[in-house]
């Protein structure tokens, strides 16, 4: 350090003393910026994204639901992924569909498993070269369809051991992007313990962590949620004093492991619908349970204690196939579910301990009118302004196309097996009530201040129809034949158990429509 001028160190007890309480004023001002609260985003100011994670383009509507409802900025779109085959790695499984000209495009290239397992060996600038042509590929085309593509992110599950070399591939990449091309990077909760995890992410803009996922049960017998309050805490916590801009990744969906008799792992899936499992009568129902928030996360936040997710055990009677799913009698299925409140809880835990490096919250994964493994937009969008999700059951009546309609048109779902539906009616009103799929009918009779008890349909005065399950959104029939010289309306009681964690119950005057169902 040629130039530096040193002075002598003085000597004198006092000069000692000023030494030793500059030192510790400085180590206890770096320990108060270091441990200092950041500061708590608000709901309306935290941007929103979304991961779009299917083999087509989102619809347009199902674009233009999450921006209205939820102001969304951007998009990351799986644009396909890179396989390593005959020695080289290239692009398979190319998304199909126009692409949205209405939000910001990422386009996302995940590995697949055979690329995973040859990383070790992989020539990093071959791999960036496949990487790069994909995306040039994919750049011109959205430019011919005017869609705009600001972005490049990269999913891959790199073994923590690995980073290094991951490192190493996207510097690579770098080197052949245009400049102003924003590259990203998804993360693994389990990378947050990596000293090299640092040194990785200079070689992007920005990454996204998955604060969810970040063990898989391997036995049914184990309690892993999706994603729980108390990781994602301690997640975001990480990603924040990595000091990288981050979006915080958070999880809406819900997934379906399979297990033998013996309680081991058989397969994962992602896409199955959740009130499809429900209602399938060769499924029995053996547990079910939410799994609570820590309560120093939800004492001050007036969640309920059961803002987690909720967990459904069923076991197979017999051998079966349920959406290409293939189960033999004795196999286990466990449905982890989440609720607009679980979200709702994980949003606001990152928007007070994230600071000031967050760049929103992407969600996994955009909602879409078929995707009952997903939370509904509504659900979501509630979820990320902190608002209350709520139930919110209507019933029809359709005498002439014989139909008992109930649509849960509410932002909360009822817990399997809880919803009753109530027809209080004088006897003979209902001449046959019968469902559809795994629901029931009982007939029952009640006299004042007593609890009703099964009695035959034509003394009953109460009719009571239990749809397995009301999914926010979902909508439970059954075919109702009504006694024409009866009344025209009939009170109806609706009861049940929401996935808030508060019980749900409403009296109504339901008239019976005369003109068909619309």
């Amino acid at each position: 350090m040629s130039g530096a001028h040193f002075l002598p160190l003085p000597k004198s007890r006092n000069a000692k003393l000023l030494g030793a309480a500059v030192v510790l004023f400085i180590a206890t001002a770096f320990s108060l910026s270091f441990h200092r609260k950041p500061r708590v985003w608000p709901s309306a100011a935290t941007p929103v994204a979304f991961w779009a994670w299917r083999n087509q383009t989102p619809s347009e509507a199902d674009v233009r639901a999450a921006i209205e409802t939820t102001k969304a900025r951007a998009i990351f779109l799986r644009a396909g992924q890179i396989d390593f085959e005959d020695g080289a790695p290239r692009r398979i499984r190319a998304v199909t569909g126009s692409l949205s000209r209405e939000v910001d495009l990422h386009l996302v290239y995940n590995a697949t498993r055979s690329l995973l397992a040859q990383l070790d060996h992989i020539d990093e600038s071959a791999l960036a070269d496949a990487i790069n042509a994909a995306y040039q590929v994919d750049t011109e085309r959205a430019a011919r369809e005017q869609a705009r593509v600001v972005g490049l992110q990269i999913d891959m599950d790199v073994p923590t051991r690995l980073l290094g070399r991951y490192e190493k591939i996207l510097k690579a990449l770098r080197s052949k992007l245009e400049p102003g091309t924003q590259l990203s990077i998804t993360g693994l909760p389990t990378w947050m313990e990596s000293t090299e995890l640092r040194s990785t992410l200079t070689a992007v803009d920005f990454w996204i962590p998955q604060l969810y996922g970040a063990e898989i049960p391997e036995r049914s017998d184990q309690l892993v949620p999706i994603s729980s309050p108390a990781n994602v805490a301690r997640f975001v916590s990480r990603a924040r004093n990595l000091d990288k801009p981050f979006y915080a990744g958070l999880a809406a969906y819900s997934y379906t492991l399979l297990y033998n008799s013996a309680g081991s792992l058989i397969s994962l899936r992602g896409d199955m619908d959740p009130g499809l499992l429900a209602a399938d009568p060769n499924l029995e129902l053996t547990d079910l349970r939410a799994f609570p928030a820590p309560a120093e996360l939800t004492s001050n936040t007036h969640s309920p204690a059961s803002s987690g997710e909720w967990r459904y055990v069923y076991r197979a009677r017999v051998d079966d196939v349920i959406d290409d799913l293939v189960l033999h009698a004795g196999d286990v299925l466990v449905v982890d579910v989440p609720s607009a409140e679980s979200l709702r809880l994980s949003a606001r835990i990152v928007r007070e301990l994230a600071g000031q490096k967050l760049l929103g919250i992407c969600v996994f994964r955009l909602p879409a009118g078929d995707d009952r493994a997903t939370l509904q937009i509504a659900q979501v969008a509630l979820a990320l302004a902190d608002l209350d999700s709520t139930a919110d059951v209507a019933v029809r009546m359709f005498a002439h196309a014989q139909v008992l309609e109930v649509k849960n048109l509410g932002t909360s779902s009822a817990i399997v097996g809880s919803v009753k539906i109530d027809l209080l009616l004088t006897p003979g009103t209902i001449d046959s009530l019968t469902p559809h799929g795994s629901a029931s009918v009982e007939s029952l009779c009640a006299a004042a201040g007593t609890n009703p008890t099964p009695c035959s349909q034509r003394r009953a005065n109460v009719i009571r129809f239990k749809p397995r399950t009301l999914l926010a959104g979902q909508t439970a029939t059954a075919r109702l034949a009504i006694n024409p010289g009866r009344a025209r309306v009939i009170p109806v009681l609706i009861e049940m158990q929401t996935d808030n964690g508060q019980p749900y119950l409403l009296r109504r005057e339901v008239a019976v429509e005369s003109g068909p169902k619309q």
